[in-house]
Parts: C-alpha cells; sequence; structure tokens
C-alpha cells in the first residue's frame, strides 16, 4: 500500500519570485560618502604609499619592484602594494594573481614584458601635479620630485 507524502515546507522560491518587491529584500551596507571619509582614507593607506615609494626608489627595474612587494612578510601590506603596483606598472595583470607571492617568478616571465619601465613609474608617482598635490605628507616623507 503505497501512502502519499506531503509536506509540510512551503514551494521553494526563486530570486525571480521576489522581482517586484526586490527593493524590500535588498540589504544596503551603510557607510558614508567618498568626500566625507577621504581624510581616513589618506590615513590608512599612507604606510601603504610610503612604502611603495621607497621600494620605487631603490628598484632599478620594475619586475624588481614586483618581486620585492611579493616578499613583503605583512600580508595585508602586500597585497594593498600588489594593488598600488598594478595601477602604476601593469594594469592588464589581473590582481587576484598579483596577490600570490608564491607565483611572483610566474608573473614576471608572463607579463614582465609589459610592465611600463621603471622611470616611467618613477615619474609618474613623482609627479608634482599630481602626486604632491593629493598626498603631499608622503611626497616629503621619501623625497620625491
Amino acid at each position: 500500500m503505497s501512502r502519499k507524502r506531503t509536506s509540510s515546507r512551503p514551494k521553494a522560491q526563486s530570486f525571480a519570485d521576489f522581482k517586484s518587491e526586490g527593493a524590500n529584500w535588498i540589504t544596503l551596507a551603510t557607510g558614508e560618502y567618498y568626500p566625507d571619509i577621504l581624510k581616513d582614507a589618506c590615513e590608512l593607506y599612507k604606510p601603504v604609499l610610503v612604502l611603495f615609494g621607497q621600494s620605487l626608489k631603490t628598484s632599478e627595474s620594475s619586475t624588481r619592484l614586483f618581486l620585492q612587494i611579493a616578499e613583503q612578510t605583512d600580508g595585508w601590506m602586500r597585497v594593498q602594494l600588489a594593488r598600488v603596483f598594478r595601477k602604476y606598472v601593469s594594469p592588464e595583470t589581473p590582481v587576484e594573481m598579483l596577490k600570490k607571492k608564491t607565483q611572483a617568478e610566474q608573473i614576471c616571465r608572463e607579463f614582465g614584458k609589459g610592465f611600463r619601465p621603471i622611470q616611467k613609474v618613477q615619474a609618474a608617482f613623482a609627479h608634482k601635479g599630481h602626486f604632491h598635490q593629493r598626498w603631499p605628507w608622503a611626497a616629503a616623507r621619501f623625497d620625491v620630485g
């Protein structure tokens, strides 16, 4: 004798079932607007930019700069330096790849030819119209421009 099972659970719904009332289901993250947090952001990232500038000054090539970044033992700092490196040196290199310090040599082999020459990076980083206006504290700290 076979009995039909009935479940007290409601039928599973998909996201599409909530489309008309989606605004009621979205959790918004609250936070401050960019200009309101700029001073705090500058303070947070000051050590990153200072360290990047110091490494940049002592690097004879963009490849060497990246290898120095990969040697950074503090994981948070290494990731932040890799992000700055990507913006100044190699925008085509995926940021997720740059985070992997064990693959630094491989990244240099695969992407190194596309790295911006170190002299251009140094000039861009120290450009008075850009760097001194945005980060005067860092420019004074490691004597750029």
